[in-house]
């Protein structure tokens, strides 16, 4: 019985250890490209909870680390665009909560990484999408997406990325920005019965990696030239949506 009780510990020790060292990981992407880890992180969380807590869950970590990164670069937050954001977000969040349990996901991400593509490399569709698309609509469809799908995609980054030039705006802001869509989500799980308490190891375990990695990212951005970084920022957005087109479209 011992060894059957040491075992298990053994087990659960190694499944908490390595989800540190997951989301250390997805931390350090996002410190210093200011998005994937999300996306990644959405994608493996799976392996260590069950699936019905991998959106609260996914929130309350992707939380911890924008709040962290949002803690060592502040001062470059572009505020202007926050009210907008924030406008958003409160429609997204009353939109998809009243239909979170009867809303189906199949072809959001789908549709999402079509737009990310159109509007990364075809011009004529970006010159359209950029009379339609704001702030607005972008803190609706990132925070009610969310609630559905964990990561709905970097939309606000790749607008961002339209908007301003300067790397550490951009990073800056998309993390006040998520920390808004996080809070939402959790916010709205908790409303929903979401008993996160249960869940308390993994999430200290999964915090403190986001922590950790948000601060090793932080000290790596500063050696990435800005402008290879908006140029590699374009080609992560163009293979995380490949990702996501490949992974729905076709499993």
């Amino acid at each position: 019985m011992i060894d059957s009780l040491s075992t298990i510990l053994t087990g659960i020790t190694l499944n908490y250890l390595s989800l540190f060292f997951l989301t250390t990981f997805t931390s350090i992407i996002a410190g210093v490209f200011g998005l994937g880890g999300g996306l990644i992180l959405a994608v493996t969380l799976p392996w260590f909870v069950p699936v019905n807590a991998v959106v609260p869950i996914h929130g309350t970590t992707q939380l911890a680390s924008n709040v962290s990164r949002l803690m060592m670069s502040y001062q470059h937050v572009v505020w202007s665009l926050v009210p907008q954001f924030v406008i958003g977000s409160l429609a997204g969040v009353a939109l998809f909560s009243l239909v979170l349990t009867n809303l189906s996901s199949q072809y959001i991400p789908v549709i999402i990484a079509i737009y990310l593509l159109l509007s990364l490399w075809v011009k004529s569709v970006d010159r359209l999408l950029s009379k339609i698309e704001s702030f607005y609509l972008v803190g609706m469809l990132q925070t009610g997406l969310g609630l559905v799908v964990g990561a709905p995609g970097p939309l606000t980054v790749t607008l961002l990325m339209k908007k301003l030039s300067h790397r550490e705006q951009i990073i800056a802001t998309a993390s006040l920005l998520m920390v808004l869509v996080n809070f939402a989500k959790v916010a709205t799980y908790a409303t929903l019965g979401f008993v996160f308490w249960d869940y308390l190891s993994p999430i200290i375990f999964a915090i403190l990696g986001a922590f950790f990695g948000s601060y090793i990212g932080t000290k790596l951005r500063g050696k990435v030239d800005p402008l290879r970084f908006l140029h590699l920022l374009k080609w992560l957005l163009t293979l995380l949506a490949l990702q996501i087109l490949i992974r729905f479209s076709f499993f």
